[in-house]
């Protein structure tokens, strides 16, 4: 299906973002990508039988239009939040639906579920980031939040070659993942490679530095304990996460009275992808135990 573009409102002002359609149904499930990613960079057709599924892009990521230096700067954690709200009231006609959130993702359907919580029906986060303590690339990217022009010339300098190889590229991702046989060796992940590298090329580094700036001072742990969320939750989280620590999803598991932890050993960032079928496996299993 072809992805479109939709145009919603946040605390900052007014943002494209990328939408794409992977199945049709009467269950809804919406998901978010983390930093760096593209919608087609997302696996997922296990959930594709069961309903309609629609992968939502992070502002600033994709084929979207540059945005003025004045407005990725003053990205906030609440802005991705309204942007996030924004977009699945209008994908979800304000129906409840499933929600999912991969790392930078999970932040904004975490805030979705305790600032919206009418529009949601289950939330799957998977590595989520709850609050800014991250390790890795974007621990170092965090560390030239405030120095812009330094921010982007670092970016670049990390994700540069990767955006001129697809080879490249495709032996980067090692930095976000622990089982290499896992992940190398699925054949989804070189077809899914291949076909959002196109998409993840146009990704302007200026949004790649907002959201890191978003990351840098983000914190969800006061909304979260101000009234947790009582929505079925899982949380998928490799316990060898070189990107955001597994503390966080421990964290959230003790704060969350209906959150399941599927916590996965031997695997980093990208558990969808380094043991696929075992997570598809068990988010099935947890959607059909919901349902």
């Amino acid at each position: 299906m072809d992805e479109y573009t939709i145009s919603v409102q946040g605390t900052v002002g007014e943002e494209a973002i990328r939408v794409l359609q992977r199945s049709t149904g009467a269950e809804q499930f919406i998901a978010w990508h983390g930093i760096t990613a593209v919608n087609r960079f997302w696996l997922w057709d296990a959930l594709w039988p069961h309903g309609e599924v629609q992968l939502v892009g992070l502002p600033g990521h994709g084929a979207v239009p540059n945005q003025p230096n004045k407005q990725w700067s003053r990205w906030t954690q609440e802005h991705l939040i309204e942007t996030g709200i924004a977009s699945l009231k209008r994908i979800s006609n304000g129906q409840p639906a499933t929600i999912i959130g991969h790392s930078t993702g999970g932040l904004i359907a975490l805030g979705i579920a305790h600032q919206a919580p009418e529009l949601v029906k289950r939330l799957i986060v998977i590595s989520p980031v709850v609050w800014s303590e991250l390790s890795g690339i974007v621990s170092l990217w965090q560390r030239f939040v405030g120095q812009p022009s330094l921010l982007k010339a670092l970016i670049h300098s990390s994700l540069g070659l990767g955006r001129y190889s697809h080879w490249a590229f495709s032996k980067s991702l090692v930095a976000f993942i622990k089982d290499r046989q896992g992940f190398y060796s699925n054949p989804k992940v070189v077809k899914t490679i291949r076909d959002g590298y196109g998409q993840m090329q146009q990704t302007p580094i200026a949004g790649i530095a907002g959201i890191t700036t978003v990351l840098k001072h983000a914190d969800l742990r006061p909304l979260i304990l101000a009234k947790p969320t009582t929505i079925p939750t899982l949380i998928v989280h490799g316990q060898h996460d070189p990107i955001v620590p597994f503390k966080q999803a421990q964290w959230l598991k003790l704060t969350l009275p209906h959150a399941d932890l599927l916590a996965i050993p031997k695997v980093g960032h990208l558990p969808y992808a380094e043991q696929e079928a075992y997570v598809n496996r068990e988010v099935v299993a947890w959607i059909e135990k919901t349902a």
